[in-house]
């Protein structure tokens, strides 16, 4: 058992979680910014806003992920019985590669041809895929869930598995076409949260 002073108010670290995402899903949106072009009296609305349409590729990505990353924290949390220092510390890591991903997003939607932004992009996503899957084997391990909850996550522990080695695969995909990579995101985030309807 855990020392009682190692225990932290489970509460008090969820609001802090969904402030976090809530900021990171207002920076994200900020980055689609209105088309500055030098001629743009001779381009038309359309042309201009289709000129943004990698942006809202990517964007919608990014978005989908952090909706799915966002139900998931909320189970887990739902079923954390203690809350340690440790793992407080774990989950904070966790939120320092999530609070890149309105960068790399942005990054990718602007240089969508770019191989290596697209990459740097997946490579966040896998980074924060594996850490969250960290953070249910660290529960895991050290006793903070109840098992019943690890027995009947079964299937979504091999869902995400899956997720992170499809998300791994796009990343020498984006070397052939950066576009196809961006297509098995959004696929593999879209099937997450439909799984969970």
């Amino acid at each position: 058992m855990n020392n009682p002073n190692d225990q932290f108010d489970k509460k008090r670290f969820e609001n802090f979680f969904d402030a976090v995402i809530a900021i990171i899903l207002t920076i994200l949106v900020l980055e689609l910014r209105v088309p500055e072009t030098s001629d743009a009296e001779s381009v038309s609305t359309q042309k201009q806003v289709a000129s943004l349409l990698h942006s809202y590729i990517s964007y919608i990505g990014s978005f989908l992920l952090i909706v799915g990353i966002w139900i998931d924290h909320h189970l887990l949390f739902k079923h954390i019985e203690i809350l340690t220092k440790r793992y407080i510390l774990l989950n904070m890591l966790f939120v320092f590669v999530l609070s890149v991903i309105p960068f790399t997003t942005a990054f990718a939607g602007s240089h969508s041809d770019d191989t290596f932004a697209v990459v740097l992009l997946f490579i966040n996503y896998v980074l924060m895929n594996f850490i969250f899957y960290l953070l249910f084997a660290f529960a895991d391990k050290k006793h903070l869930l109840p098992h019943s909850f690890i027995t009947s996550n079964k299937k979504t522990q091999t869902y995400a598995t899956l997720g992170i080695l499809g998300l791994v695969i796009a990343i020498p995909i984006a070397f052939f076409n950066t576009y196809v990579s961006f297509a098995v995101g959004i696929i593999i985030f879209s099937g997450h949260l439909i799984k969970k309807v």
